[in-house]
């Protein structure tokens, strides 16, 4: 089935929509010319922990961009047929990225931080059978390096909406769009960074950096 992505500008308004592999060559193609991209793709990241504070990363499947490398625990495409992107385009597409690609299926996205807290201490949720997320950041042009197995990386942007949460249940991977799971804390995912910062992708390094204060 052919997938439609929007392109937008450094302020995050939109410019044109198009075939989503078309889009990516074209975007990919300008950036490697001029050392950046010159569209964002409209995207979700979520940012998973337990509820003692460790970090849940997933390893990337086979996939075109930063294969195999280890990652946030859901990141994805926002495809949705109306150009403007509201809070609820970004929170319906966060649903369905941690439904289709990590199994979750009960999810509370709170509206702000002190409906976070209210949400988590409610009692009214098991951590093991719901995940409680909230937004924390909307960058309409945030960078970040796409590795590829073949030919130089290149620096895509992407317009954001970034999310945090708790999830203490398993992971179901049911599109292949990962492979595996790991719990690590801040402290060792900063070291591993600096250690081996290719085995991580772009997206682990800018998270840990912007919002190292949110993560506990």
């Amino acid at each position: 089935m052919t997938e439609w992505l929007h392109a937008t500008d450094r302020q995050g308004r939109f410019v044109k929509t198009e075939e989503r592999v078309a889009l990516l060559a074209e975007i990919r193609d300008h950036s490697r010319r001029h050392g950046d991209a010159h569209l964002a793709v409209p995207v979700v990241h979520i940012i998973l922990l337990t509820t003692s504070g460790m970090i849940r990363l997933v390893q990337r499947g086979d996939k075109p961009e930063n294969p195999f490398m280890w990652d946030k625990a859901v990141g994805g495409h926002v495809v949705c047929p109306q150009t403007e992107l509201t809070r609820q385009v970004f929170d319906d597409n966060a649903r369905k990225e941690m439904h289709e690609e990590i199994g979750i299926e009960q999810i509370i996205i709170a509206n702000d931080g002190l409906d976070y807290q209210r949400q988590l201490h409610s009692g009214q949720y098991d951590p093991n059978q719901w995940a409680v997320i909230r937004p924390i950041d909307y960058d309409p042009w945030q960078g970040s390096l796409s590795r590829v197995r073949q030919g130089e990386p290149w620096l895509k942007r992407h317009n954001v909406m970034v999310y945090v949460g708790v999830f203490d249940g398993p992971f179901r991977f049911l599109d292949g769009e990962a492979l595996n799971h790991r719990l690590i804390t801040r402290a060792e995912l900063m070291d591993e960074l600096l250690a081996n910062p290719w085995n991580y992708a772009d997206g682990a390094r800018i998270f840990m950096q912007k919002y190292y204060h949110l993560l506990r």
